[in-house]
């Protein structure tokens, strides 16, 4: 059986696996980062769009259950951390299969109302003005008309997905879970991460790093300093999955 750990990264809204791209060199050789792309978008741009979540896990939880990799963990940011939380569900519900850790970050947990308007059916205005408020959408691409043209379908399916996510009750994750944010994001506060151990039987840390909603973008390393930590303690935690494990960091 491989040593290896498979740690699949979910992006966030109108993202796409490249924000992990420069991922691998923060982690010791035995965690490999496995980038994932949403139906429709990055290097499945010619998919048809999902604009659910419940769609998109149930796509992507099938692709992992068919690869059988006895060691892996996912980690989501913003909208990734629903389809994370939503694909743990489903492997364990429909393959018998559990992560080592479910690492989430940048959103409430699921069951926390929203605080803010839904914006997926506004006016091109009025969604553009939210892009630029956000700051995930640099400038510059929010002046080209053109690329815009291509972008406003993906991001407006992405914020739809979020938007009109509802969780199913009565569920309960038996895995570890670490909550992540940034000290000064406007969209999740802290009480908000802390909820994410309601979700799960299982341990639950938070931390919180400096920056804003899209903290990872200038601490990857800190952060994956800490997702590196607390997927090799799981992986201790659970003895049949800590095997060639317990060097290294």
């Amino acid at each position: 059986m491989s040593a290896e750990t498979l740690l699949y990264c979910m992006p966030y809204a109108g993202g796409s696996g490249r924000v992990f791209s420069a991922w691998q060199r923060f982690f010791h050789p035995d965690i490999k980062i496995v980038s994932v792309d949403y139906p429709g978008r990055g290097t499945r741009m010619r998919e048809p769009l999902l604009d659910s979540i419940a769609r998109i896990a149930d796509e992507f939880a099938e692709t992992m259950a068919s690869r059988r990799h006895a060691r892996y963990a996912l980690f989501g940011h913003s909208m990734g951390s629903l389809v994370a939380f939503e694909v743990c569900h489903r492997l364990a519900l429909r393959h018998g299969s559990r992560p080592a850790l479910l690492a989430v970050s940048g959103h409430r947990a699921p069951d926390a109302p929203r605080q803010t308007p839904a914006m997926h059916d506004t006016s091109d205005a009025v969604f553009i003005a939210h892009l630029r408020e956000l700051g995930a959408t640099p400038p510059e691409v929010i002046a080209e008309n053109d690329l815009m043209d291509l972008l406003l379908p993906i991001l407006r399916a992405d914020f739809r997905a979020c938007e009109t996510y509802a969780p199913a009750p009565g569920r309960m994750l038996s895995i570890p879970i670490a909550a992540y944010g940034g000290l000064n994001d406007a969209e999740v506060d802290a009480a908000e991460l802390r909820a994410w151990r309601k979700e799960t039987t299982g341990p639950c840390v938070n931390r919180l790093f400096p920056g804003d909603h899209f903290y990872l973008r200038d601490h990857a390393a800190t952060l994956a300093a800490a997702l590196q930590h607390d997927l090799r303690a799981a992986l201790a935690a659970t003895p049949d999955l800590a095997t060639s494990h317990a060097a290294g960091s």
